[in-house]
């Protein structure tokens, strides 16, 4: 069976969705945080998605936060909802500042393009390391 992977960036707000694609990690969706499960139920069935990776925002001490807290609880709530999918936690440091210099010399600051190519980095980079 083929892995098919999407990629998971938690705001409070806001959640950007990457999905991979032929091995590359696509930036895919911005949603509301509100409709994130609404949103996950239906693109797992779709695109027949067999891991699902979320980001996890450690500082860089590695020291536990609260968007950490909620990141993990979220990871809880997904291995509850979706049993028969792999849930995996990825480090997203440094992943804001590295599409920031990536879109730096093509668009003028854009905080959601900036997101959107971070959460396709994360993806890419979970992607290599598996």
């Amino acid at each position: 069976m083929t892995k098919k992977y999407l990629g998971i960036d938690l705001g409070n707000k806001k959640v950007w969705i990457a999905v991979e694609q032929n091995k590359i990690a696509m930036p895919y969706k911005i949603i509301e945080r509100v409709k994130i499960i609404w949103e996950l139920k239906k693109l797992v069935k779709e695109r027949n998605i067999t891991d699902i990776v979320v980001w996890l925002p450690f500082d860089l001490y590695w020291k536990d936060n609260t968007r950490l807290d909620k990141a993990n609880k979220f990871i809880k709530k997904l291995s509850d909802i979706f049993p028969d999918i792999n849930i995996h936690g990825e480090d997203e440091r440094f992943s804001s500042f590295e599409a920031d210099l990536s879109l730096n010399q093509i668009w003028k600051k854009d905080k959601e393009k900036i997101d959107d190519i971070s959460a396709s980095l994360i993806l890419w980079s979970f992607l290599e390391k598996n």
